[in-house]
């Protein structure tokens, strides 16, 4: 197993392993695992940062300024999650790791995240800093488990989420570039702000609430191995949407989340 990375405090710890795209593998308060472990693929588990795509790009290609980039496609005909999940991250901190990001990627840019932990706290951060001009998106997409283990009631994760807009998907399950009134659950879906911050509560045990600058929130309640919520800068495909972020060597895209517990 590759050199992980842990990082403690009162009454938490992280583990991040860099070699597996700079993965929280890890999250524990107190006696409690609180991310899935494994998955069926490197997008399952755990909590990752998505970048310089978030979600699916259209039929894994971008179109910017007049010319058009093609990825690999590893979601049906999209590219999934951007370029960084499945790619080696270096340890450039305490608490940071980064990775560069080349060819295929056509603007050299590097992404660095940034983890503190405190008692009853963890903040994490991302920032994105480019070359040159070029277009970016990113954020996290942990993975919370549904039953925390070892406890008498086996409690059974509850999401207190209340949406003010979704991004409207057309036939192809990405954003048209409406935004909606949001739909009821089961979710899968990209939501434009929330009325309250997100709280990820197991009845009786413990109760995570989630913070972020982010706009954008997906939300995914459809599997049974865990719940996503996931603060990211902009929708799926927001690379391909009218006015992508567009990040410059004086200006990099920064983000930042935390979770709180109690």
């Amino acid at each position: 197993m590759s050199a992980t990375v842990q990082l403690t405090a009162q009454d938490c710890a992280a583990i991040f392993d860099p070699a597996d795209g700079g993965r929280l593998r890890s999250f524990r308060v107190g006696d409690h695992e609180l991310l899935v472990a494994r998955g069926k693929d490197a997008f399952h588990f755990g909590s990752f940062v998505v970048a310089p795509w978030v979600g699916r790009l259209r039929n894994a290609c971008l179109n910017y300024r007049g010319a058009q980039y093609q990825f690999t496609a590893n979601n049906g005909p999209h590219a999934l999650h951007g370029m960084v999940t499945e790619r080696p991250w270096q340890v450039t901190g305490d608490g940071e790791l980064s990775i560069e990001l080349g060819d295929p990627w056509p603007w050299p840019c590097r992404v660095v995240q940034r983890t503190e932990l405190s008692a009853g706290r963890a903040t994490f951060r991302i920032e994105l800093h480019a070359r040159v001009d070029m277009p970016a998106a990113m954020g996290w997409h942990p993975w919370f488990v549904r039953r925390l283990a070892g406890t008498l009631i086996s409690a059974e994760l509850q999401l207190d989420a209340v949406p003010k807009r979704m991004w409207a998907n057309d036939a192809t399950g990405l954003p048209s570039g409406e935004l909606t009134a949001p739909l009821p659950r089961p979710w899968d879906y990209c939501f434009r702000d929330l009325l309250a911050d997100p709280v990820v509560r197991w009845p009786g045990e413990l109760e995570l609430t989630l913070r972020s600058d982010c706009e954008d929130w997906v939300v995914y309640d459809m599997e049974e191995a865990g719940v996503c919520v996931e603060p990211w800068t902009a929708p799926p495909n927001s690379l391909n949407l009218p006015n992508p972020w567009i990040v410059t060597p004086d200006a990099p895209l920064v983000a930042s989340m935390t979770w709180a517990w109690r």
